[in-house]
């Protein structure tokens, strides 16, 4: 009977070791039920964003940008790469000395820059000069890229695949007239070479702003999200007057370039998830890869019914409405991609209707009040200086989403309103939310009792480091009248391990981003070192209780 309970013994031990997951350190959000077994009264939500309408990033300044378009990209340039040996912010925007240019004629692409994301400079380089009626000198501008007719910007971004020469390290995509993906590359973010052919072999991926970026699932890989006609017709039936037909969020990968091969483009989030198809579409699969969670940030487009629209022609009314910004996620670049909830994660602002023609009025309204676009790659990161001067403590509380906002509505407002409402404003603009605060888990908020709880799978947690000492920290938001509490548990028997246990926690109250995991001693001292529990034999299982709390993420890491 002895060997036959340590046969079951070792049985029940390797099944533990083969179906725990190894947490290494570092930042993991809270973004699913990835590590979570057991969940009571809990749910997932979308972070809080506060909005600065007053200061924008990017409005018109010079006349060859009066129109700036809503398909922008952001990226954070670090000092090795920068021009001025400092890191950089950088934000892409396409631009136009007005709307009717922007959709006639060639699309400049507009950059303006930032040392510390407050302050924003536009170079003005000698790239693409401008002339206002062509007898006049020509100007310097911060034009550093332009398309022929009809092509549009897609993304920027920074190639981290090593091998990569400098001359293309920056590359940027960009549609041409028959809607392929074409990359422009750069050695600086500012001189850019125009592809020489289609980066993707699909046509009508691009039929909105694409995103790329390189990611380091699967060894590292190339990700591309576009936009594709869905095959399903408008019926007039349901939304009279809108577009022929409705499009989908479409994905595909390379391991190996760029420039492909890539795989089969596949749906990232089902049409209609989580809206009715009717009268529904998903614009723009701004894309970010942060902290190994992958983000994207679609505009969900109300079709206006053609005698709704207050557009001031059929072509604009055909293909007007509004938008508002919303947020998926995924583990895997590929998807399935889920939606936390049906409402917006940067809604669109107040608006008031002008009763004549029926289109918001430019001076009585939010500068977004008709629609909201996310940028590409949109996180500025406060702390993005600080990392690279090799300073990661206090990581500062908010962090920034930058998005493109608009009095206008998307085509009696983008294409046409300027002609009719020509002092509509339109910018790019900051969001603040919470470092790490895109998803949080929290408490029920119709539950005036406050709590809930959770228990983990069987985890493995960071390997010990010889003289270092395993600390975990919470970016947790407790209420004034909650509290937070933490038990590590056996990982097969789920008991509390002696000295981790509930009653042996120091519980949690407060608002903070890094809130350290401690136990008091029976002597009443308190230590914070879990390096007993990283190599314990079954696993841990972490059990979390708590009241009136939002979660956002837990932070392992050696000191």
């Amino acid at each position: 009977m002895l060997v036959a309970s340590r046969i079951v013994v070792l049985i029940l031990f390797l099944i533990s070791e083969g179906e725990s997951i190894r947490l290494e350190s570092g930042v993991h959000l809270f973004v699913d039920n990835q590590y979570i077994d057991e969940l009571t009264s809990l749910e997932f939500q979308n972070g809080l964003v506060q909005k600065d309408l007053a200061n924008p990033i990017v409005h018109p300044e010079y006349p060859w940008e009066s129109a700036v378009h809503f398909y922008t990209s952001f990226i954070q340039v670090p000092s090795s790469l920068s021009l001025t040996g400092q890191p950089t912010y950088m934000i892409y925007y396409a631009c136009a000395p007005s709307y009717a240019v922007l959709f006639n004629y060639s699309v400049s692409v507009c950059v303006a820059t930032s040392t510390n994301g407050i302050n924003w400079t536009k170079p003005l380089l000698s790239y693409y000069p401008y002339t206002a009626n062509g007898t006049e000198p020509p100007q310097n501008t911060n034009i550093v890229f332009q398309t022929s007719i009809n092509e549009f910007l897609g993304s920027v971004f920074i190639d981290t695949k090593q091998g990569i020469p400098r001359v293309e390290i920056f590359k940027m995509t960009y549609e041409n007239s028959s809607r392929y993906v074409y990359i422009a590359t750069s050695p600086d973010g500012l001189k850019w070479t125009a592809g020489s052919g289609p980066a993707n072999p699909v046509a009508t991926l691009s039929d909105t702003q694409t995103s790329m970026f390189y990611s380091n699932e699967n060894g590292g890989q190339y990700v591309l999200y576009g936009r594709h006609d869905a095959g399903i017709a408008n019926s007039t039936q349901q939304c009279p007057g809108a577009g022929l037909d409705f499009r989908h969020v479409m994905v595909t990968v390379s391991s190996n370039s760029s420039y492909g091969p890539w795989t089969k483009p596949i749906e990232a989030f089902p049409l209609g998830a989580p809206d009715p198809i009717q009268c529904f579409d998903s614009y723009n699969p701004a894309a970010l890869y942060y902290h190994d969670v992958y983000l994207l940030f679609p505009s969900g487009m109300l079709h206006w019914a053609l005698k709704e629209s207050g557009a001031p022609i059929p072509r604009a009314g055909a293909n007007d409405g509004v938008m508002d910004i919303r947020l998926s996620y995924s583990r895997t670049a590929l998807g399935p991609y889920q939606f936390v909830s049906r409402d917006s994660f940067i809604s669109r602002g107040i608006g008031t209707i002008d009763p004549i023609s029926k289109l918001v009025n430019g001076t009585g309204s939010d500068r977004d009040a008709g629609f909201v676009f996310a940028s590409s790659n949109g996180l500025l990161d406060p702390d993005f200086v600080k990392t690279f001067n090799n300073d990661d403590s206090n990581p500062s509380h908010w962090i920034y989403h930058l998005y493109w906002g608009s009095q206008t509505t998307h085509a009696g407002g983008g294409a046409f309103l300027p002609r009719y409402w020509p002092h509509a404003y339109s910018g790019i603009f900051k969001a603040k939310l919470r470092r790490e605060g895109y998803i949080a888990l929290s408490t029920l908020a119709t539950d005036p009792v406050g709590f809930g709880s959770f228990r983990t799978e069987i985890l493995s947690l960071p390997q010990a480091i010889p003289n270092k000492e395993l600390h975990l920290k919470l970016n947790a938001q407790i209420a004034t009248a909650g509290s937070l509490n933490v038990q590590f548990e056996d990982g097969n028997t789920k008991d509390p391990i002696r000295g981790f246990a509930f009653k042996d926690f120091k519980t949690l109250h407060g608002n903070y981003i890094r809130q350290l995991v401690e136990f008091i001693r029976e002597d009443n001292t308190t230590f914070s070192d879990l390096t007993p529990l990283a190599n314990y034999e079954r696993g841990v299982r972490i059990h979390i209780q708590m009241t009136h709390t939002k979660l956002y993420s837990w932070v392992f890491s050696y000191s």
